[in-house]
């Protein structure tokens, strides 16, 4: 049970420190950094992931 509790304590230090590490990014700035991230896992990891084009609310068939 102790192993779980310092596991959880990891996770929740890991988020604290890239909640600091974004927290003052535009929406822009951390939609470009979360792809530059997915790049480089995928060129170090060798997964492909598909990617959408995003569509505009008013491209959208209701």
């Amino acid at each position: 049970m102790t192993n779980e509790s310092e596991v959880l304590k990891e996770i929740h230090d890991i988020r604290l420190r890239i909640y600091e590490e974004t927290r003052d990014l535009t929406p822009k700035q951390r939609a470009e950094l979360t792809s530059s991230i997915v790049r480089e896992f995928e060129k170090e990891s060798g997964v492909t992931f598909q990617r959408l084009e995003p569509t505009h609310s008013s491209q959208r068939k209701v």
